[in-house]
C-alpha cells in the first residue's frame, strides 16, 4: 500500500543558490510499499548540480525505506550463499574487497586499520573487511535502521546508531571512512563530507561511492528512466566535476576517481523502461520477473546472467567513454589544517 508523504523544498545544497531548471521527474517503481508521489529532479542554474525538489522530508524515512529494503536483508543472503558457495556472491565479495584492499593501501601504515563503514545497513560489507584480516582491520559501522544495526552488531561490529550527520562519534578515529552510495540519499551532503573530514584521523581517506549523473547511460535515460535516479532514495546527483566542488570546500584532497561497473544500475533502467509507472499491469509484470527491482541481489542463474551482461555493458561504456555511472572518490584529510 502506497501512501502521499511530507515534502520539502530544497535549495542548492553545493551553493545554496535556488534557480533551477526542470530534468526530469519520476515515481517510485521497485517497491510497493511506499509512495506514489512523483519527484522532480532539478539542476542548478549557479553550479549544475542535478538534486531532486522537493524531496521527502527526514521525518518519512522510515516510509522510503521499507523494511523490505534490499541493504537491510542481504546479512541472510550472505550466510546462505556462502554456504552454497554461490558463484554470484564469490564474485561481488571478489570485487569489492578488491576495492578495499586498493582504498587501504592508500592509507598510512598503522599495526591496526580501523575502518568506518558509513550507512552499513547489516553489516555485510563489514563481514567482508573481516576477510582481509580480523587482526589487520578493526571494523565500524554506522546506520539509522535498528534491525539492520542490531544485525551488523550480532555479526561482531561496532556500529553507531542514528544517521551520520548527527550521531556521536569521537574525531579523528578512523584511518578509513567508506560511504559506498551513500551521500547521495542524505539531505545535507555537505554536512555529511564534513562529518567524514572530522571522523578521520590527519592522513585519513574517504572512500566516497556515488551515482556519476554524468555517464552515457545517465544521459541516455535522463528522462525518468536512469536506474540511478532510485526515486525517491536518492536525492543528490554528482557529477565529477560537483562532487570535487564539494569535497574541497571542506578541506578533502583528491587523491582519485575511479568509475566501475553499476549492473543494479542498469537493472532499475530496464525495469523503469518496460514496467514504471503508467504502463500497463502485464508490463509491470514482465519487468518484475526479468528484472527484479528488489531481489536483483539474490544468489540465482538469472542474476549471475544479469549482473554478467550488465557489467559487460558498463565496461564497453568505460572503453569508449572513460566513465560509467558508478563513480569511487577517493579523499584524504591533509595531514595539517586545511588551507584558509
Amino acid at each position: 500500500m502506497k501512501s502521499e508523504i511530507e515534502k520539502v523544498e530544497v535549495k542548492c545544497n553545493n551553493c545554496g543558490f535556488d534557480e533551477t531548471d526542470f530534468v526530469t521527474d519520476g515515481c517510485e517503481h521497485e517497491y510497493d510499499n511506499t509512495t506514489n508521489d512523483t519527484f522532480s529532479v532539478v539542476k542548478c542554474r549557479r553550479c549544475g548540480l542535478l538534486y531532486l525538489n522537493p524531496r521527502p522530508d527526514v521525518s518519512e524515512l522510515k516510509t522510503i525505506y521499507p523494511n523490505n529494503y534490499y541493504a537491510y536483508n542481504l546479512h541472510k543472503q550472505n550466510v546462505e550463499s556462502e554456504r552454497q558457495h554461490s558463484p554470484l556472491y564469490q564474485a561481488r565479495k571478489f570485487v569489492y574487497l578488491s576495492r578495499l584492499r586498493k582504498a587501504l593501501a592508500y592509507c598510512r601504515s598503522a599495526e591496526v586499520l580501523k575502518v568506518l563503514d558509513i550507512g552499513c545497513a547489516d553489516g555485510r560489507a563489514l563481514d567482508w573487511y573481516l576477510k582481509l584480516g580480523a587482526d589487520k582491520v578493526s571494523t565500524f559501522g554506522v546506520d539509522f535502521d535498528e534491525v539492520a544495526v542490531a544485525t551488523a552488531r550480532k555479526a561482531g561490529h561496532q556500529v553507531f546508531l542514528g544517521r551520520f550527520e548527527t550521531v556521536e562519534i569521537p574525531e579523528s578515529m578512523f584511518d578509513l571512512a567508506v560511504a559506498t552510495h551513500v551521500i547521495e540519499h542524505v539531505a545535507d551532503p555537505k554536512a555529511f563530507a564534513r562529518k567524514a573530514y572530522a571522523v578521520l584521523k590527519p592522513g585519513g581517506i574517504f572512500l566516497c561511492e556515488t551515482p556519476n549523473a554524468a555517464a552515457w547511460d545517465a544521459q541516455m535515460f535522463r528522462n525518468r528512466h536512469w536506474g540511478g535516479y532510485h526515486f525517491p532514495r536518492h536525492w543528490v546527483f554528482y557529477t565529477p566535476e560537483t562532487i570535487q566542488s564539494l569535497t574541497a570546500e571542506i578541506g578533502f584532497e583528491l587523491v582519485a576517481i575511479k568509475f566501475h561497473p553499476a549492473p543494479a544500475f542498469w537493472n532499475w533502467t530496464f525495469h523503469s523502461l518496460l514496467g514504471g509507472p503508467g504502463n500497463p499491469p502485464w508490463k509491470s509484470k514482465l519487468a518484475d520477473c526479468l528484472f527484479p527491482p528488489v531481489g536483483f541481489q539474490d544468489n540465482n542463474l538469472r542474476n549471475l546472467i544479469a549482473v554478467s551482461a550488465f557489467t559487460f555493458l558498463d565496461i564497453a561504456q568505460k572503453a569508449l567513454t572513460g566513465q560509467t555511472s558508478n563513480m569511487a572518490v577517493v579523499l584524504r584529510k591533509p595531514e595539517g589544517p586545511p588551507a584558509v
